[in-house]
C-alpha cells in the first residue's frame, strides 16, 4: 500500500495541523555517518501556496509559536543556529544517540530572540550559506 500524501481536514485531524506559515523543522533521526546530528530547515508559506493548513511527518520536530508559524527571520535564524558546528558538537557531547527528540531541543541553550532574528536576517540575505559562514556569524552574535 502506498501512503497518502494528503490529510482530510475534519474535527479529528485538525488538532494535528498547523496554519500555513514559516516553521523551522529538524529531523528526528540521523545516521551515525552523517556530518551533523541536527539537520534543520525552514518551511515557507510559498512552498504550499494553496494549502491553508500544513501537516508535518512524525519524523520532524517542528518549531512553532502556539501551533502557529514563526516570524520569517526567527524561523531562518533558528535553522541557521541549529545547523552550526557548535550546536552539533554540544549535542554530540551530551547526547549519545542519533535521535533528536523534542525534549533534547527544549533543553538546549539558545541565543536571545533578537539575536536569532538578526541571525535569520543575515542568513536570508546570503546567496549561499556554507558551514564556515554559519559558524563565523554565530561567533558574532551578541550573548
Amino acid at each position: 500500500m502506498k501512503r497518502g500524501n494528503a490529510i482530510r481536514l475534519n474535527a479529528d485531524t485538525k488538532k494535528w495541523l498547523y496554519p500555513n506559515g514559516f516553521y523551522t523543522v529538524a529531523r528526528r533521526f540521523s545516521a551515525k555517518e552523517e556530518r551533523r546530528r541536527i539537520v534543520a530547515s525552514v518551511v515557507t508559506p510559498a512552498a504550499f501556496p494553496d494549502a491553508p493548513m500544513l501537516g508535518f511527518e512524525n519524523h520532524l520536530n517542528v518549531f512553532h509559536e502556539d501551533k502557529r508559524g514563526l516570524p520569517e527571520n526567527l524561523a531562518h535564524g533558528l535553522a541557521a543556529f541549529l545547523n552550526t558546528t557548535a550546536v552539533d558538537d554540544n549535542f554530540r557531547r551530551f547526547n549519545g544517540h542519533t535521535q533528536v527528540n523534542a525534549t533534547d531541543l527544549r533543553m538546549m541553550k539558545y541565543p536571545s530572540r533578537p539575536a536569532l532574528i538578526a541571525f535569520g536576517k543575515w542568513a536570508s540575505a546570503q546567496n549561499e550559506l556554507t558551514q564556515a559562514m554559519l559558524d563565523n556569524q554565530l561567533r558574532m552574535l551578541p550573548e
